[in-house]
């Protein structure tokens, strides 16, 4: 039984450390998505304004 529950804690374990890193993919990937919103909308206001 101690072997079967200490399994559980290391797959519990693996499980929350893979979830945190996917968190932290999306939030990177939300900041890269961001910046490049941005630099395309000053791209665009750059055009508004030379017209």
């Amino acid at each position: 039984m101690k072997t079967a529950s200490k399994e559980l804690q290391k797959l519990r374990s693996m499980a929350e450390t893979s979830l945190n890193k996917s968190a932290e993919l999306q939030q990177v990937l939300a900041q890269i998505e961001a910046t490049l919103s941005r630099a395309e909308s000053q791209k665009v206001n750059e055009k508004i304004c030379n017209i």
